[in-house]
C-alpha cells in the first residue's frame, strides 16, 4: 500500500507575490538573494557584504527587504563560542524559504489541480478503483 502526503498551500494574493519578486530588480538585491539561495548554510550580513563587496549597512537592508517579502526566512544564533551573559545579541541570518513565489499572468492555479490529482491516485489506491478522467 503506497501513501501520499501532499503539502498544499494556498499562494499568496497575486499582488503580494509580484510585489515579492518585482523586489528582485535590483541588481544588488538579486546577487544578495542568489548568494543567500545557493549558500548551504545560512548567511550574516556581515559575510553576504564581504562575499559582494557591499558595505555591511547595505547589504542588511537589501537582505531585510527581500525577508519582508518573504523571499528569505530570518533566523537568530549565537556564533560559536559566545555563549553565557555579555555574549551579546545573536547574529541574524538569511537562508533560503521553503515556500515557493510564483507568478502568472493569467493567473493559473496549478497547486489546486495538482492536490486533486494527488487526493483521485491516493483514494482509487485505497479503493483499488480507477482513477476517473
Amino acid at each position: 500500500m503506497f501513501v501520499f502526503y501532499t503539502r498544499v498551500m494556498a499562494p499568496h494574493p497575486l499582488p503580494h507575490r509580484v510585489a515579492a519578486l518585482a523586489t528582485l530588480d535590483d541588481p544588488a538585491r538579486r546577487a544578495l538573494f542568489d548568494l543567500v539561495t545557493r549558500a548551504p548554510t545560512p548567511v550574516s550580513r556581515d559575510a553576504a557584504a564581504h562575499a559582494l563587496g557591499l558595505s555591511r549597512r547595505v547589504a542588511a537592508f537589501h537582505l531585510d527587504r527581500l525577508a519582508d517579502h518573504g523571499l528569505l526566512a530570518v533566523e537568530y544564533r549565537r556564533p560559536p563560542g559566545r555563549n553565557g551573559p555579555g555574549a551579546g545579541r545573536p547574529t541574524k541570518l538569511y537562508r533560503r524559504t521553503e515556500d515557493e513565489t510564483a507568478v502568472s499572468i493569467p493567473e493559473r492555479h496549478y497547486h489546486l489541480i495538482g492536490s486533486l490529482l494527488a487526493a483521485a491516485v491516493t483514494e482509487s489506491i485505497n479503493t483499488g478503483t480507477a482513477v476517473q478522467t
